[in-house]
């Protein structure tokens, strides 16, 4: 799937989320950084992607309180104790956790960098464990690692020092990070400003912006495309960070139409714009705008993809 969307332009891929530790992956085709096939079978991606001339981005995640596939049978983790989602307790995190959550992320980072890959891409963002601590709807949290904003990102900042550490200064991390959670509570934009300022301080290479929880429709990242109107769902948050870092400011959410997406860029300084379904939808997507037939893309975020009886399309359609 790599290789046939590099060899039909697209640039730079962001991998799938792959789970750092035993407690973090959501679902069983969510792959394991922390086995040791890992490195040998990633360089195989990274190989086939770079013989067509794109660059490859590894998204690393933790899921915490959404993760559905437990090694060793446990609770899953989160800010605090809750029921859960998936019909287990969810533990909420000692410090002893979250030591060891953040030594997970820079360990399976340092297996990236091992496998070739062009750079890390920290996943803080759609309810996962990260996003969780960020959210107040989830966060609810009396010691340093709750309560104001520079309590709640104390574990990302943590993640992102950690994982910068393992792979040098030089190699390129990234970060997916919420503009809002489409919850009540949830991050404020002057919180998520502070949050993106603070990495950028720090040497953060690219903020992607995305948002929503993905409790529900309604907190979903992937809103129902049914117009133009509909299209780059968090592109004012991305133009208005861009405007006040340093890092390279990637908006995603939406976009379907290529001049929509020409209208974002020309706006402000935001360096990329992403895509995840219609590519999905659609392998030869960029490609076929490239060769001049600019039709809207025909993924509508119904996400059908994600169940394979259910795909709106074989993927070698």
């Amino acid at each position: 799937m790599y290789e046939k969307l590099a060899s039909n332009g697209v640039a730079a891929i962001i991998t799938g989320m792959v789970g750092v530790d035993g407690n973090s992956r959501v679902a069983p085709a969510m792959v394991k950084a922390y086995v040791p096939s890992f490195v040998p079978e990633l360089a195989k991606v990274v190989n086939g992607v770079h013989a067509q001339g794109a660059k490859l981005i590894v998204q690393i995640n933790h899921c915490g309180q959404k993760a559905g596939q437990i090694d060793d049978g446990g609770s899953p983790l989160g800010p605090v104790d809750v029921d859960g989602s998936q019909g287990k307790p969810v533990r909420g995190m000692t410090h002893e956790d979250i030591r060891s959550v953040v030594a997970a992320y820079a360990a399976a980072a340092s297996r990236f960098k091992e496998a070739g890959a062009d750079g890390v891409q920290i996943h803080a963002a759609h309810g996962y464990l990260l996003s969780q601590f960020l959210n107040p709807y989830f966060n609810r949290r009396s010691d340093e690692y709750g309560g104001e904003i520079a309590g709640r990102a104390k574990i990302v900042l943590e993640v992102y020092d950690a994982v910068r550490e393992a792979v040098g200064t030089d190699y390129p991390v990234w970060i997916k990070i919420n503009c809002k959670d489409l919850t009540e509570p949830s991050i404020s934009p002057e919180e998520f400003d502070w949050v993106c300022k603070e990495l950028d301080k720090r040497g953060i290479d690219a903020i992607e912006v995305s948002g929503g929880a993905g409790l529900d429709r309604k907190s979903s990242s992937a809103q129902l495309i049914k117009g133009e109107e509909d299209e780059g769902f968090f592109a004012r948050e991305a133009v208005r960070v861009a405007a006040d870092v340093s890092a390279s400011v990637l908006s995603v959410c939406g976009y379907r139409t290529p001049e929509l997406a020409e209208k974002w860029l020309n706006q402000g300084e935001i360096a990329a714009i992403s895509l995840c379904r219609p590519l999905i939808s659609e392998p030869d997507l960029v490609g076929r705008w490239e060769r001049g037939d600019m039709r809207q893309a025909r993924c509508i975020s119904c996400s059908k993809c994600f169940n394979p009886e259910l795909k709106c399309v074989p993927f070698d359609a």
